[in-house]
């Protein structure tokens, strides 16, 4: 049984060592590029950025509304869904959800993978209206020196 727990320990304390701090420069990097996705895009439905840090490959997929791949599909999405929807809809990141973890090839940092809750709201009749929680996963890949989103999970949808 000891050895069970010092096995549980050690692979804890690795998932712990191997996210990076909220000081860190990648996460400071990451929550730049989250604010860039959500709060100015989906949120304030300027989408004019999306082409320049959506892989033009991407794959979106999302457990209520099914796969999305490249980046035109994407945005007009969000266009058409979020921003041309009556009913607006915002999205916040639930504080201290988000965690960040670094990928490597030979030492040279190459991605990331974002992780974290976020919260919807509804307008309706001009008051905003709670909605669903969600769980989120999103892998950025380093396209020469810009970072691309090139990968999301959107799941666990509940209100």
């Amino acid at each position: 049984m000891r050895k069970i727990q010092i096995l549980v320990l050690l692979i804890l304390s690795q998932i712990a060592y191997s996210q990076v701090k909220t000081t860190d420069e990648l996460y400071k990097t990451a929550k730049k590029l989250d604010s860039l996705i959500f709060d100015i895009g989906f949120n304030k439905c300027d989408l004019s950025h999306y082409p320049s840090i959506v892989s033009d490959d991407l794959e979106f997929y999302h457990d209520k509304g099914g796969i999305t791949s490249g980046e035109k599909a994407f945005t007009a999405s969000i266009k058409n869904n979020i921003c041309g929807n009556p009913n607006k809809v915002k999205r916040e990141l639930v504080p201290n959800s988000m965690k960040v973890y670094p990928l490597y090839k030979d030492n040279v940092l190459y991605a990331f993978i974002e992780e974290g809750e976020h919260d919807f709201a509804e307008l309706n009749n001009g008051k905003w209206k709670k909605g669903s929680r969600a769980k989120f996963t999103i892998l950025w890949i380093l396209d020469g020196k810009d970072w691309k989103m090139k990968r999301v999970l959107s799941y666990d949808h509940h209100l």
